[in-house]
């Protein structure tokens, strides 16, 4: 998708019109591959509208499967971009955003996270984005 400025005079999307999801590119990742989540924005309305995929308005977040309630890593930690990302979704299409992890651990407010990386197992993405739900998807870090 297009980015647009955050001034632009597009309409703001509604999630009545948009349905946003998260998906993995890959079911699993060998031991040294950078996983990769794709955030999709589906506008099923009759007009272009702008959508924010930002860390601060879709916040992904990734915790082991067997622990789902201990985030291991949060797109709204401490994003490497400004909170705002904002797309244009064109009328009766989908735009995808791609988001890499680098399997590194987390910590709110840029605090220091733990030391190391994710480890072999299942893990849970969930998206979730004021006014939109929630979306979630799986995938798998293989052992070496």
């Amino acid at each position: 998708g297009d980015t647009v400025p955050a001034g632009a005079v597009l309409p703001n999307c509604v999630a009545s019109g948009v349905k946003l999801g998260v998906r993995s590119l890959h079911n699993s990742y060998g031991p040294t591959d950078t996983v990769a989540l794709l955030v999709t924005a589906t506008n099923s309305s009759g007009s272009d509208c702008k959508v924010d995929l930002g860390p601060k308005s879709a916040v992904l977040t990734i915790s082991k499967s067997t622990d789902s309630q201990d985030d291991f890593w949060s797109s709204a930690d401490c994003p490497r971009t400004a909170g705002s990302l904002l797309f244009r979704a064109p009328a009766g299409r989908s735009i995808t955003y791609t988001v890499r992890w680098d399997r590194k651990p987390s910590a709110p407010a840029c605090a220091t996270p733990p030391a190391g990386v994710a480890g072999a197992g299942t893990y849970l993405v969930q998206l979730a984005a004021s006014g939109y739900g929630t979306s979630q998807t799986s995938f798998v870090l293989e052992n070496d």
